[in-house]
């Protein structure tokens, strides 16, 4: 299907703002971690956020930092799969050094990030907190 890997092409990555017309960035390492999620579920992972230029992360007065402006940065969901247990089998994948759970959009960011800065939160109505054991529990993380 792809120009990237089996399930993947440049396109699904590609910044969706008008100013930069589709602008992509992506890293090899992070295409390999969603193949891995594709064969585990036996479905292909919908990437609903990839690359962000620059024109769009000063749109969305977002950190000029994100992974998602390097490449190394996907959101992602999976049809008829709980995000939970995306986020659960994501855990296990060598590479996997930033991990969000989105429970109110059924989806999962996953990054490559270096391993010195792993990190693991939870977006709840639309704000950013790290990932505690109480909503571990509370989600069956």
């Amino acid at each position: 299907m792809g120009n990237l890997s089996e399930n993947f092409n440049h396109k699904d990555f590609a910044c969706k703002c008008p100013e930069c017309k589709g602008e992509y960035r992506i890293h090899l390492g992070l295409v390999g971690i969603l193949e891995d999620i594709a064969v585990h579920f036996k479905k292909r992972p919908k990437v609903t956020a990839g690359f962000y230029c620059e024109a769009y992360l000063e749109k969305q007065k977002r950190e000029k930092l994100s992974y998602h402006s390097k490449g190394k940065a996907a959101n992602i969901t999976l049809e008829g799969v709980p995000a939970a247990e995306v986020f659960k089998y994501a855990e296990t994948i060598p590479g996997v050094n930033g991990l969000g759970f989105y429970p109110e959009e059924n989806a999962v960011h996953i990054d490559t990030r270096p391993p010195e800065k792993k990190e693991v939160w939870i977006k709840e109505r639309g704000k950013y907190a790290p990932l505690t054991p109480d909503k571990r529990h509370q989600y069956g993380l």
